[in-house]
């Protein structure tokens, strides 16, 4: 019996090579992730203010450091995503804080975008980059 290259090789191997970036990428966005969905489910809104705005390496605003008050009138800072366009300081901006941990905050229109949901698209993508690689692996 006589064997060729083509059935001898393994076209899922670079899937799975590719696949393991995206791997440990979707990895890193797990902690974040359930932050969010925390304040998506169990969240208090307020309105906070704006008392700073921070930029990362460009002009564009990507962070906002505001003070809101929660239900017990404790005053709480908290670092944020800003919105688009971003407020100025002093101007108000409605933030989602975790009643138990109210420093853990986030910006109402972050968690509303599809920003918010990077890394379950790229756990989507790994997930099927692995299909492939195994569909691809088991028809050659």
């Amino acid at each position: 019996m006589y064997t060729t290259l083509a059935s001898t090789t393994n076209y899922g191997i670079p899937f799975l090579i590719i696949a393991v970036p995206f791997g440990i990428a979707s990895l890193l966005f797990v902690p974040q992730q359930l932050r969010n969905r925390r304040l998506r489910k169990n969240g208090v809104e307020t309105l906070a203010v704006c008392q700073e705005r921070i930029r990362r390496g460009s002009t564009a605003v990507e962070m906002l450091n505001c003070s809101f008050r929660t239900a017990g009138g404790e005053e709480v800072w908290a670092l944020v995503t800003a919105p688009k366009p971003a407020p100025w300081e002093g101007e108000e901006v409605p933030v989602v804080f975790d009643a138990l941990n109210p420093s853990s905050a986030e910006s109402a229109y972050y968690l509303a975008s599809s920003g918010s949901r990077v890394g379950l698209m790229l756990q989507s993508l790994f997930g099927l980059l692995l299909v492939t690689a195994a569909v691809v692996g088991a028809l050659s």
